[in-house]
């Protein structure tokens, strides 16, 4: 059986063994039932908010304001409708002088202008004043208490001393939160280092869930406590989160109240990046697209896809990650694959955390809890990856797959720790897509 998967403007074509069950899944065509082109999407989703009166209604004169949006590594295309917020918030008497625009970077790389006039267009930045978050600078952090789970909540001190936060984003899969989007542009996006750290560390935790894709919000902690910062911040929230098809264009937009708007964007996003499968099988076969940006960003297919395999079965990865690397940091070279795999079959569950921190003391948080999900990865699954944009070098610094050389040598390398009949699921557009077994992701 050959199959193609999509690769940027091309496609991969791989042939499967005729012994193996494969099911290929396909997500539902969505066809906007107002016959919306996107800009007019934006407009009914800001008029018709969830849970609270519309931008345009509220009187912002002489009010400070602070806009959120998501950084660089979220592909949401704020540039298409960020002049629909402006002009919300100039209806309301805002005055521009007032408005601010940060972007929820957590700890990743600060962005450029050059950077955020691509994000929010040119014209739309000459508009406002800007500023970077810096994770690590306490003097720009504000203290404002901790989560019922002992979370600090030490956020960026512009939270503190606003009127109104317009926060602005996406919806999509997401490796801890089950879904991005909402509060997640706050909590870990205007967090402290330390906050992020404390908060991340549950994953490590009973009952080790290190991969929640796909989790509901009401049976996720991750995203719970996180969103318990709502409680916390003084000023008024309004939310903004888009949803896209494989192809970038947005289908629907969800605004209001920030966490009962979320709520129904995930619905939303269930419906239509959901991949309904009877069980966990043998194998998976997952490809980036359309994620394809970097290595950090391809991996979503692997974690997006993660809930539909069976414990120690075999992933199957095409991974395309233009830009290599691009900011992750090289890690140092880790013990030979089989050595390294049975020590963490050995030392259980809860050590893993425990031994990562005795090898790798100096780890920033982004860095520790990436490794520490690669490492359980290791432990649980086998990976057979094609990454064409890795040198040897980082191939053996990375160390937790099987790296191949050609898409077909992933099919035929795994084919040989399957059994001839196996169960395979391919998802071609892992990038965006993920499993629902059976009923458990239903959400009504």
């Amino acid at each position: 059986m050959d199959i193609s998967l999509p690769w940027g403007k091309e496609y991969l074509k791989v042939s499967l063994p005729d012994s193996w069950n494969v099911n290929i899944p396909k997500r539902i065509s969505y066809q906007n039932k107002n016959n919306l082109d996107e800009e007019g999407i934006i407009k009914y989703a800001l008029s018709n908010p969830i849970g609270l009166s519309p931008l345009s209604s509220l009187n912002l004169a002489e009010k400070r304001i602070l806009i959120v949006i998501d950084d660089n590594t979220r592909p949401t295309p704020t540039h298409k409708f960020f002049h629909l917020i402006l002009d919300e918030l100039i209806k309301a008497g805002a005055n521009k002088n007032l408005i601010h625009l940060i972007p929820g970077l957590g700890i990743h790389t600060p962005m450029s202008e050059s950077d955020m006039a691509k994000k929010i267009g040119e014209h739309n930045l000459k508009q406002i004043t800007w500023s970077n978050h810096d994770a690590f600078n306490s003097k720009l952090q504000h203290y404002f208490g901790e989560t019922s789970l002992k979370t600090p909540v030490i956020l960026n001190k512009k939270l503190n001393e606003c009127d109104l936060v317009v926060i602005i984003g996406m919806i999509e899969p997401h490796l801890w939160a089950g879904y991005g989007g909402g509060l997640k542009n706050i909590f870990p996006g205007l967090a402290s280092a330390s906050a992020i750290g404390e908060h991340h560390v549950m994953i490590s935790k009973p009952p080790y869930a290190f991969n929640r894709v796909g989790i509901i919000p009401e049976n996720n902690d991750f995203r719970l406590d996180l969103e318990e910062i709502k409680n916390f911040i003084p000023a008024n929230m309004f939310l903004l989160n888009v949803i896209l098809d494989d192809k970038q264009n947005i289908i629907n937009a969800f605004a209001g109240d920030p966490i009962k708007s979320h709520r129904e964007g995930v619905k939303f996003c269930i419906k239509t990046s959901g991949l309904k499968v009877d069980k966990q099988v043998d194998g998976i076969i997952v490809n980036s697209y359309p994620m394809e940006i970097n290595f950090k960003q391809s991996m979503k297919c692997v974690a997006n896809s993660l809930p539909a395999l069976s414990k120690n079965g075999i992933v199957m990865g095409f991974l395309r990650a233009e830009k290599g690397l691009d900011d992750i940091p090289l890690p140092d070279k880790p013990p030979p694959y089989p050595i390294l795999k049975s020590l963490l079959k050995l030392m259980g569950k809860a050590n893993v955390i425990r031994f990562l921190n005795i090898v790798k003391k100096d780890l920033k948080v982004e860095e520790k809890f990436l490794a520490y999900y690669t490492l359980m990865l290791m432990r649980e699954y086998n990976l057979f990856l094609y990454v064409p944009t890795l040198n040897s070098k980082e191939i053996r610094h990375l160390g937790f797959f099987h790296h191949c050389n050609t898409p077909q040598e992933v099919i035929d390398r795994a084919s040989k720790k399957l059994k001839k009949n196996a169960e395979i699921i391919v998802f071609s557009e892992g990038g965006s897509t993920f499993p629902i077994i059976g009923n458990t992701l239903d959400y009504s």
